[in-house]
């Protein structure tokens, strides 16, 4: 228990390396002294660690050799601080690096260990503000506005930690007691003494009678917040603003009046207001403000009582739209406008089921420490979206206990539930913001045929390729059933035979569980022994970035699962036995639960959480069986390995050839004629590759392309590379080389913050190597995909720090959110083509060839030229930015097709042909021309 008066010593230290065993020392030191909750004592000095300070350390820290050259030495101010800290309670961020390396420069001079107790300011971090966008004390600092003028200096750090763990304070004393109650029997889990700081104000708070506040309620023991569910009243429709003087006073100084985002406005609502509308398509370029271009229109539109649903690519994308109804459109409306974010039931969290595991003990830390990062976060969440405190992608176990599974989830709490404040948020919404795969999985959901707005609309079709992918991978259903019967019956530890043991019933159960479960693995071994021989034995598989593929030809697969039709059934009947008795189970368990033990239900969640997996596991393969056998023809079937000559991981895969029909068949029936809206539509100007994609005819779309306002010729350039090797017929490894000595080049020559696309992470991976061994660019960061951790911590990174490159594919082509003055050099390495080897490619060629319509023109060109469109598209996203893009792919000069490919950039960027010696004076050339 903290006393009162409690002093809390908030510390920092800078120190030349991590681990004081191998000679690192401390730079610098900062304390700050808080007593009920103020600042009352500072201490900051330098020290002279006796040895020169890494390059790294120097630039983190700006800490130079000439700062502590003259500081004193740690056995100097030794004394001192030890009797500062010595009556303490000592705080920091990161405890368990800063108190045990000051105890061990104590000791290394001579004093007695400092005994004291710590607190954490992470992990409390961590709780209390569970949607904070991160964690570093850079990143609450922004977060909370605290003032941190120099990130890394100890005596900076130390007054915002101090200023953190006020806050902190002052956070936790305001949660609801019940809250603070429950996480304090969780708190033991936390670092050192942490738990301490749940003691206090729980003791604090439990002397005073403060009532609940009014926006939450408590419900099964959870403190939640409450359920608006008020239905707004519709008043008499105001007029659009249609005219520029309308809209300027609309807009009144918030957002500045654009010429052409007034038509693009105008053309949506005068089309949609009328009774016989028409489909759209408008490619709007990047800057012109197309969301609020298409926002504002429909909220209009909306006063009709008609729900507008809005389609975008990712959650991100959502994210951002939704942002932009709260922060620029519903504060200039004139009446209110209710939008409501949407994702598939599995990214919400079950109230009921959290409850059934909240007491029981998690089988490790991370799980505890996520309830109580749980615990607080439902005092401040009305959606129950888990996205919201980024506790991990849907297929975690954790998850996976916690998240809602089927339609037919027990639900204890009501209305409160998450499931249902969603479908009362639906109800009363004018505007729904979804993604495309929801889009894709629910439209027959929708109700009263509303609007619907694709946007970045090129990326519907691969949306439908992508949900209608299948893969059974059959190591993942064994090892499913490997578990279950480990956890079934196992001699060294109750298992869940011993659970059950009692009557006849529950053992025939449990004997029935065990002998479908080895019935299945017995089937599936011989299946996969089957398919190997079938169709892999003694054939050269194609290599590609998961493995190696091999397809199956529809006919073929379809002779397979006729030869072996008693097989299948077989497995069928298995899978049926296990299911049937696994409910059993379940009921038996359900409705005798006074008898259970903590470890108990333990057990049986994870054991019911493996028969899931295994449930959802096989469920892929029935409907890869299904769709072979019903509708072969309109898929496209291979086989996946991690090995040449091994069967060991065998994954069977299916997906859509194309998207033929499924729009007006599965989308378009749902809604008013749809709205199509992006940067990129278009690979040209007589361009009929989106209209198939997306099952339109020409003539009954609207189309319009919106010219954009940038001053390519003062802003940017395009620089062609003639002598670049072509990378299909060069050696790997020489290419890599290339492509590593060319951007070190450009680098020396201007040092820029440097974006470098791919199309494959082989080739990033060599290129990074390559990079690395380059002591030119030792002063850089190298950010690479696949190899320098998660895309958000590489993005985060690449927007911190000055001197950077980062090297990516795949969706930092155009998926990632990266301001236009953090890029400004682009280099493309190559053109973006797909892989014509890979099934899924070679299967739409044939659809493609056998409709008389060559593939290379009519989908391998218009999709890399769109690919391409969006990568040279990071560079100028705003009127302010300026940037060089780089293409280091000579088919672009000296192919036929390569005059196309610039025939549909935009016409006014400038465009310089160079040879690979002239790349490093063109760019500073530009530079210095751009920047005066």
């Amino acid at each position: 228990m903290l006393l009162e008066n409690q002093k809390f010593a908030v510390v920092d230290i800078e120190t030349t390396g991590t681990n004081i065993k191998d000679g690192a020392r401390i730079i610098q030191i900062g304390a700050v002294i808080v007593q009920n909750n103020k600042i009352i004592q500072t201490f900051a000095t330098n020290i002279n660690p006796e040895a020169a300070i890494p390059p790294a350390v120097i630039q983190l820290t700006g800490i130079t050799n000439e700062d502590v050259v003259n500081a004193p030495l740690f056995k100097d101010i030794a004394q001192t601080l030890w009797h500062f800290l010595s009556d303490t309670i000592f705080v920091a961020h990161n405890i368990n690096f800063d108190l045990p390396f000051l105890i061990a420069e104590f000791k290394r001079v001579g004093l007695p260990t400092l005994e004291i107790e710590g607190i954490d300011t992470v992990p409390l971090a961590q709780i209390l503000y569970p949607t904070a966008p991160g964690y570093r004390l850079a990143d609450l600092s922004q977060y909370l506005a605290i003032k941190h003028l120099q990130p890394h200096r100890a005596d900076s750090d130390a007054q915002a930690t101090a200023r953190l763990f006020m806050d902190l304070w002052q956070v936790a004393k305001d949660l609801p007691l019940l809250t603070l109650q429950t996480l304090q029997k969780f708190a033991n889990i936390l670092p050192r003494q942490t738990s301490a700081f749940f003691d206090a104000i729980v003791a604090e708070r439990e002397q005073s009678t403060s009532q609940l506040a009014p926006h939450l309620v408590i419900a099964n023991d959870l403190v939640l917040t409450k359920v608006s569910s008020s239905i707004p009243k519709r008043v008499q429709p105001k007029r659009y603003p249609n005219t520029q003087r309308a809209k300027e006073q609309l807009f009144q100084g918030a957002i500045e009046y654009r010429g052409e985002q007034a038509k693009f406005m105008n053309l949506i609502y005068n089309n949609f207001a009328h009774p016989n509308s028409s489909a759209m398509m408008l490619e709007a370029p990047t800057g012109m403000g197309k969301t609020l271009g298409y926002l504002l229109p429909f909220a209009y539109l909306s006063q009709t009582g008609r729900k507008t649903v809005i389609s975008v690519p990712t959650f991100l994308l959502q994210e951002q739209v939704i942002r932009v109804i709260e922060e620029k459109l519903s504060p200039m409306l004139p009446f209110k406008v209710h939008a409501v974010m949407l994702k598939g039931r599995q990214y919400y969290l079950d109230l009921t089921k959290f409850r059934q595991i909240l007491f029981s003990k998690a089988p490790n830390y991370a799980d505890q420490f996520l309830k109580m990062r749980i615990i607080v976060w439902l005092t401040m969440t009305t959606t129950g979206d888990l996205d919201e405190i980024q506790i991990g992608n849907p297929n975690t176990f954790f998850r996976q206990q916690i998240a809602y599974t089927t339609k037919n989830d027990v639900n204890e709490f009501g209305e409160l539930a998450f499931h249902e404040r969603q479908q009362i948020a639906i109800k009363i919404a004018d505007i729904l913001v979804v993604n495309h795969a929801f889009l894709i999985q629910h439209a027959d959901e929708f109700s009263e045929k509303p609007f619907l707005v694709v946007d970045e609309a090129h990326q519907l079709a691969p949306s439908v390729l992508n949900v209608s992918r299948n893969q059974f991978s059959f190591a993942t259903a064994l090892k499913s059933i490997t578990q279950i019967q480990s956890m079934l019956l196992n001699n060294h530890a109750r298992d869940i035979f011993d659970i059950f043991r009692g009557s006849m019933a529950n053992d025939e159960l449990l004997k029935k569980i065990s002998s479908a479960s080895q019935g299945i693995a017995e089937n599936l071994n011989q299946l996969l022994m089957l398919l190997y021989r079938h169709f892999l034995l003694n054939v050269q598989l194609v290599t590609t970035t998961l493995g190696f593929e091999k397809r199956v030809s529809s006919q073929g697969m379809v002779t397979f699962f006729e030869q072996h039709a008693d097989l299948i059934t077989r497995l069928q009947n298995d899978v049926t036995d296990l299911k049937l008795a696994l409910a059993g189970l379940n009921n038996v368990f359900e409705t005798e639960n006074q008898r259970w033990l903590v470890n108990d239900f333990e057990q049986m969640t994870a054991f019911q959480a493996e028969a899931n997996q295994l449930e959802q596991q096989l469920e892929m393969f029935w409907q890869l069986h299904a769709q072979v056998l019903s509708n072969p023809d309109k898929g496209v079937f291979w086989l996946n390995s991690n090995s040449q000559n091994q069967s060991t991981n065998l994954l069977l895969s299916s997906s859509l050839i194309n998207t033929e029909a499924f729009f007006t068949d599965k989308i378009y029936p749902f809604f008013q004629s749809p709205i199509f809206v992006g940067a990129t539509l278009f690979s040209s100007a007589r361009s009929q590759y989106v209209f198939d994609q997306l099952n339109l005819a020409k003539e009954d779309v609207k189309v319009k392309r919106f010219a954009d306002n940038f001053l390519y010729e003062n802003q940017a350039e395009l620089v062609l590379v003639s002598d670049a090797p072509d990378p299909r017929q060069t050696n790997q490894f020489m290419y890599s080389d290339y492509l590593a000595r060319q951007v070190q080049q450009l680098l020396t020559g201007v040092s820029k913050k440097a974006l470098i696309l791919f199309n494959s992470l082989t080739t990033i991976e060599q290129v990074t190597k390559h990079l690395h061994a380059m002591p030119e660019l030792h002063h850089f960061t190298i950010l690479a995909q696949g190899v320098s951790g998660s895309n958000s911590k590489i993005l985060r990174k690449f927007k911190d720090e000055e001197h950077v490159i980062l090297l990516g594919s795949g969706s930092f082509w155009e998926g990632v959110d990266i301001p236009s003055e953090d890029v400004e050099l682009l280099v493309i390495t190559r053109l973006p083509f797909e892989n014509p080897d890979t099934p899924l490619v070679q299967a739409q060629n044939d659809w493609l060839e056998q409709q008389h319509r060559n593939p290379f023109y009519n989908l391998s060109l218009p999709k890399a030229i769109l690919r391409l469109r969006q990568g040279i598209g990071r560079i100028l996203r705003t009127p302010n930015a300026i940037g060089m893009v780089i293409i280091l792919d000579s088919r672009i000069v000296n192919k036929k097709y390569g005059k196309t490919i610039i025939n549909s950039l935009p016409k006014k960027l400038p465009i310089t042909t160079i040879t690979s010696a002239q790349i490093k004076a063109t760019a500073a050339d530009f530079f210095k021309r751009t920047l005066k």
